[in-house]
C-alpha cells in the first residue's frame, strides 16, 4: 500500500502524547508499506530531523501550529476566532496551501489511502480517495470540560469553541471513510453519531525504550508528572496536585519532591516552582531520566479525552502510578491491580503515601502493569491492527498490492 499521513504538526520529536502516537503509527506503517507524511509545520520546525526518523515529509509552512507554545500571535488568533464562523481549532489546522499540496499529491495517482490525524484535520477534501480519520480525542468534549473552570474569559472562549467545534468535529467523522478511536469509550461516542462501526486502535508504548531499573531506595520520595504543559488539562492537573494534594503528602512525608516535566508551562505552572518541594523543568529532550528517577508517577488530570500515553510509559518503566479516574480513561486498568485510582485530594494523597511506605505494594502494581502492557499496549501489535483497518477499507489481501516507490 501507498499511504499518505496528514498531520496538524510534525510528529517528531515525539515528546508528548499526540506526537508520540503519530510517530509510532507512521513508523509502524513504514515497515510494511510506502509512507509519506504531509504536515503543517511551524517557522522553526526541523523537517530534516523528522524525515530522518520517519521518511519523506511534505511540509506546509504556517505561522502557528498546535505544538507551538502559546504566544501573542496564537492569542490573537483565538480572539479573532470569537467573531468568526469557524472555531479556532478549525482555523489553526485548515489552510488552503495544505489542500493545494494534498491535491498535487493525489494527482500523481499513486496514493491508495490518506490517514488524517486528529478530528481537526478531517475537513480536507480527498474526492474519492479512501480516508481514515484517527480521532485522538473527542475534542469537543475536552473543550466542554475546560469550559467549566478557569477565568470568566477562558470559560467563555472554551464554551464558544465547544459549540462551534462540536458541529465541525461530527461533520468530519461523517466525512471520513473510516474513523478509528483510541478507546472503546470514544468509539461508542463516534458510533452513536455516524451509525458505523469504529475500530479501536489504542495508544501504546515501546517496552524496550522505556524499560528502567528500580529507583534507588534512598528513603526519599520523588513524585513525577509528565506531559506537555501547554495542554490545558495537564497544566490544570499540575496546579491541582500542588495546591490540593501535595500539602497533605508533606504532612506525612515532609521531604517528598514533586517534578512537573513537560514543555511550555504557562506562568501559573512556572510559579509553582516557588512552592515547597516543587520543580518545574520546562521542555526536556528525553522524559526517561525523569521517569527513572521517580519513585511514584502521578496522573492528576481533571479533564481530557482519549488515552494517556504518560500512563503507559510509567507502566513500561515499572513505576507505580496514582491517577484520577479521568486520567486513566480509555486504558483497561483496575484500581489496586495495575495502579491506584483516587479523585479527591485526601484519597489521592493517601494513595501516594501508601505507595511510598509499601515496597510490596509498589512491586505488585508494577508487575501487573507490565503484564497489561505486554498483552495489549505494544506498538508492534497496534501497528498490525491499523494495517488490518487499512486493508479492510481497501478490500485487499495483505499480499495483494504491489509496493510502489514515491
Amino acid at each position: 500500500m501507498n499511504i499518505l499521513f496528514a498531520t496538524p504538526y510534525l510528529p517528531a520529536p515525539p515528546n508528548f502524547g499526540g506526537a508520540r502516537r503519530m510517530y509510532e503509527l507512521i513508523r509502524g506503517a513504514s515497515r510494511l508499506d510506502v509512507v509519506r507524511t504531509l504536515s503543517l509545520t511551524g517557522p522553526t520546525d526541523d523537517v530534516a530531523a523528522t524525515e530522518h526518523a520517519l521518511g519523506p515529509i511534505v511540509p506546509v509552512r504556517v505561522p502557528v501550529t498546535a505544538r507551538m507554545a502559546p504566544d501573542r500571535q496564537r492569542r490573537g488568533g483565538q480572539l479573532r476566532s470569537l467573531a468568526a464562523r469557524h472555531s479556532f481549532q478549525y482555523r489553526i489546522t485548515h489552510h488552503t496551501q495544505l489542500q493545494v499540496a494534498l491535491d498535487q499529491l493525489m494527482s500523481h495517482g499513486d496514493i491508495d489511502l490518506v490517514q488524517f490525524e486528529f478530528s481537526q484535520m478531517g475537513s480536507y477534501r480527498t474526492n474519492t480517495l479512501p480516508t481514515v480519520l484517527d480521532v485522538h480525542n473527542i475534542e469537543h468534549d475536552v473543550l466542554r470540560q475546560m469550559a467549566r473552570s478557569g477565568s470568566v474569559a477562558r470559560r467563555l472562549f472554551n464554551l464558544l469553541e465547544y459549540r462551534k467545534f462540536r458541529h465541525e468535529e461530527i461533520e468530519a467523522w461523517h466525512r471520513a471513510g473510516r474513523c478509528i478511536a483510541t478507546s472503546a469509550l470514544d468509539a461508542v461516542v463516534i458510533e452513536r453519531h455516524i451509525g458505523r462501526t469504529v475500530p479501536v486502535i489504542p495508544n501504546g508504548v515501546d517496552l524496550d525504550y522505556f524499560a528502567a531499573p528500580p529507583p534507588l531506595e534512598t528513603g526519599d520520595t520523588d513524585i513525577v508528572f509528565t506531559g506537555a504543559m501547554r495542554y490545558r488539562p495537564n497544566s490544570e492537573g499540575a496546579i491541582w496536585f500542588v495546591e490540593r494534594v501535595l500539602p497533605l503528602i508533606h504532612r506525612e512525608l515532609p521531604d517528598a519532591r514533586f517534578s512537573i516535566v513537560g514543555a511550555d508551562p504557562p506562568a501559573a505552572v512556572r510559579a509553582l516552582a516557588d512552592r515547597r518541594g516543587v520543580m518545574v523543568t520546562g521542555t526536556v529532550d528525553d522524559v526517561r531520566p525523569w521517569l527513572q528517577a521517580a519513585h511514584i508517577v502521578v496522573v492528576p488530570l481533571l479533564s481530557g479525552g482519549g488515552t494517556r500515553l504518560k500512563l503507559l510509559e510509567a507502566f513500561a518503566g515499572s513505576r507505580p502510578v496514582v491517577s484520577t479516574r479521568i486520567g486513566a480513561e480509555g486504558i483497561e486498568v483496575r484500581d489496586d491491580h495495575e495502579l491506584l485510582l483516587a479523585d479527591e485530594p485526601e484519597r489521592f494523597a493517601r494513595a501516594v503515601i501508601a505507595l511510598a511506605r509499601a515496597p510490596e505494594l509498589r512491586a505488585r502494581l508494577t508487575e501487573s502493569a507490565i503484564e497489561l502492557v505486554r498483552a495489549r499496549y505494544q506498538w508492534s501489535a497496534i501497528s498490525a491492527q491499523l494495517r488490518a483497518v487499512h486493508e479492510e477499507l481497501l478490500a485487499i489481501p495483505s499480499s495483494g498490492r504491489r509496493r510502489r516507490r514515491w
